[in-house]
């Protein structure tokens, strides 16, 4: 655990709430008014997915609906909402009013038929995972309306007050470790989770039964601690990460994977039909064309069929450069490819592509495929006709990365909702029924099967648009070794040559997609009339392996040049489109660490900089990130425990190379951050302050990213400024 900041002689001002400042000007009135329409358009509507259909105490019948995350306009925080799953309601009803101060983050809300862990049964509902000030240290929530319990509970000691909700909050878990990963069975008797709680370091997996629990606790006002047995032990070798996946139809087995890095990971099954579980066996996939040390598996997921109960569906790279669709029947050891691209693998149909999300359905899978950070969704029926065809559904949208959840734990497995975030819309959510679609399946020139398939909106659920939103292009351009490079390109409409911000993102293991967008964005295009560019440099996913792998340990600098490169395309290539002597460069987290280097390197090609919650010197990272998140660190990074690793990152840290960054600089960071923890930013202000025009935003009660109304709005109106007086005016002072 990281010592906390000393902050010296610091003098802070606090110019809003949960904010404190050093060397910043008064933000003008008019940037908030300015923003307010950009910033109402960009609290969009996430799904958290369909709700179980279930009874009341008297037996009556409760249709489940739909859960929605918003932040409305008067709240400083993300709330829950429920809507009917039919679209033509435009009903929205409130679940969640709760405010604990903080940038608390709701990193899941997984429902579940019923528990009885009290000794009454409470149906519906679900488990909440949640942290309470932004430093990721998640714990287990149950969310239950009185309606559906069998008996109402007194208020429990440390309960939420979530007045004037209906729904409430009591904490399953009371310590300061991590909480997360759930799964729960599809018999609905089991819930599995993911916690360092055993020694702090290492993430096991515990299973709990959700009913015919027997815990002893009482319907009564005493806190209630969630009982669990540990299934997946340590194993005694580096650190132990590993995360639980799916139960068997019959509950006999659970899926666990053990994660060593981004790029790396294995695949186990887990017999716990005992009453003690026995040891995780490695699955081994036959035929595997990859080294272990470079596949990953993802979404493993245990068939639904009563006669297939051993068979796994999975997202896994083993096959290949890109993530593909397997099976693999653990009675039988056997492989099917439904993806996987290769002139040796016979496949259902290639697809050389990212899959980015799988569900496993009774009568179907549906996946999404990230075609260059765009989305495009597919299914395959299990049953009929059309039985394992895979079939591309051709949404009639503006296009951009879509996500989904199935209804199928009602029953209805073709039913979906849509999560749709483009240049049009930050995030809007849509109703869609594949199985009308089945009886017009068409066939393209090369015999690949698609629909065409109009969406129903949620008009409850759509953020307000903008006037004037600017469609991404792609652009690609050729770095130092050749390699090419893409980018999301967005230049203000009706404009010649403007200036630009190259916004580079965090990971690096992540992607700028079509919805990938500061909040800042719009503002920037339409009334600063700046052009926005996101590069996907090397390291980024969503190429495939290799190209992810092209900026680990030694290589890290390689991704800076890829910067470098872009700068010199600007000045080369476009021209009639961008002044190539007013460029600024931002980011957060990796990203944050990417702008500060890119500063270092090339200052002379750059008029200013944003550095956003960065690594500023990977030793000191290393040494103070989350310890449940260091080896996989370690593994992109380097371990700063080897000499000649720690020299060379310590020679590549921004903060060793301040002297070569000549223009200004803001930088923010979140005082709670326990992945980059805030003595990252505290550092760098006081060093680089000594030699150019530097600003510092501390955002309390928050972690790597900001949550709170009053936090985005400060940070987004001093980005604002900033680039105001330095990238547009060009004063440097």
């Amino acid at each position: 655990m990281a010592t906390p900041v000393d902050y010296g002689d610091l003098e802070f001002t606090r110019p809003a709430r949960q904010i404190k400042a050093v060397n910043l000007p008064v933000v003008p009135r008019r940037i908030f008014d300015g923003m307010k329409q950009y910033e109402d358009a960009a609290r969009g509507f996430g799904s958290l997915g369909f709700e179980w259909t279930t009874n009341d105490a008297n037996g009556k019948e409760v249709p489940g609906g739909v859960i929605v995350a918003h932040r409305p306009a008067d709240a400083q925080v993300t709330q829950l909402y429920r809507m009917p799953k039919d679209p033509s309601s435009t009903e929205l009803s409130r679940l969640t009013y709760f405010d604990i101060g903080s940038g608390r983050t709701i990193s899941m809300f997984h429902g579940i038929l019923v528990d009885d862990w009290r000794g009454v049964r409470r149906r519906g509902g679900a488990i909440m995972v949640m942290d309470l000030n932004g430093n990721e240290h998640f714990q287990l929530w149950r969310y239950w309306e009185d309606s559906l319990a069998d008996q109402v509970l007194p208020k429990v000691q440390g309960e939420l007050d979530n007045a004037p909700g209906l729904g409430r909050i009591e904490r399953l878990t009371h310590d300061d470790y991590r909480y997360g990963s759930i799964v729960v069975s599809q018999t609905n008797n089991l819930m599995a989770f993911a916690s360092n709680k055993e020694n702090n370091k290492d993430t096991l997996v515990y299973v709990t039964r959700l009913i015919d629990s027997n815990t002893g606790a009482k319907a009564d006002a005493s806190p209630f601690t969630l009982p669990s047995r540990l299934i997946a032990p340590s194993t005694g070798e580096g650190t132990t990460m590993y995360s639980p996946q799916s139960f068997s139809l019959d509950d006999k087995y659970l899926l666990i994977i053990r994660r060593y890095g981004s790029s790396y990971n294995s695949l186990f099954a887990v017999d716990i039909s005992g009453e003690q579980a026995l040891p995780p066996k490695l699955i081994e996939f036959p035929g595997a064309t990859e080294k272990a040390e470079d596949t990953a598996f993802d979404n493993a997921v245990f068939s639904h069929n009563v006669d297939l109960p051993h068979l796994i569906y999975c997202i896994t790279n083993g096959y290949g450069d890109f993530a593909s669709i397997v099976t693999y029947d653990l009675d039988t050891a056997s492989v099917t490819h439904i993806t996987t691209s290769g002139a040796a693998i016979q496949s259902i149909r290639p697809i050389l592509w990212e899959i980015q999300n799988l569900e496993v359905t009774s009568d179907n899978i549906v996946f999404t495929v990230n075609v260059e950070g765009w989305t495009s969704l597919f299914f395959m029926p299990l049953s009929g006709s059309h039985k394992n065809t895979v079939i591309e559904v051709k949404v009639a949208w503006e296009k951009g990365w879509l996500t989904f959840q199935t209804n199928d734990l009602n029953d209805k497995p073709y039913e979906l909702t849509l999560h749709l975030t483009s240049y049009h819309s930050r995030g809007r959510i849509t109703y869609l029924d594949l199985l009308p679609l089945l009886n017009n399946v068409k066939k393209d020139e090369n015999g690949n099967a698609y629909v065409l398939a109009s969406v129903l909106p949620y008009a409850q659920a759509a953020p307000p648009t903008v006037a004037h939103e600017v469609p991404p292009t792609l652009i690609r351009y050729k770095s130092f070794d050749g390699l090419e490079v893409p980018a999301i390109y967005y230049h203000p409409a009706g404009q010649s040559v403007t200036p630009a911000i190259i916004h580079i993102h965090g990971g690096p293991e992540s992607q700028a997609t079509a919805n990938y967008r500061t909040p800042t964005h719009s503002y920037l295009l339409n009334e600063l009339k700046i052009a926005v560019i996101y590069p996907n440099v090397r390291g980024s996913s969503g190429y495939g392996k290799k190209y992810m792998a092209a900026d680990d340990v030694l290589k890290r600098e390689d991704s800076v040049k890829d910067i470098g490169a872009l700068l010199d395309h600007i000045a080369s290539n476009m021209r009639t489109e961008l002044d190539s002597s007013r460029i600024a460069v931002a980011g957060g987290s990796y990203g944050g660490y990417m702008s500060l280097a890119t500063l270092t390197h090339y200052s002379s090609k750059l008029a200013c900089g944003i550095e956003n919650f960065g690594i500023v010197h990977w030793p000191s990272f290393l040494e103070n990130t989350a310890s449940v998140r260091r080896a996989a660190r370690r593994l992109e990074y380097g371990d700063e425990t080897i000499p000649e690793i720690r020299e060379f990152l310590d020679r590549i840290s921004p903060i060793n190379n301040t002297s070569k960054i000549t223009v200004p600089l803001l930088i923010t960071h979140g005082e709670n951050d326990s992945r980059v923890t805030v003595h990252e930013a505290v550092s760098m202000y006081k060093i680089v302050s000594k030699n150019v025009h530097t600003e510092l935003i501390i955002c309390e009660m928050e972690g790597h990213g900001y949550k709170q109304k009053s936090v985005i709005e400060f940070t987004n109106a001093a980005d604002i400024l900033f680039l105001e007086r330095y990238l547009l005016s060009m004063s440097n002072l």
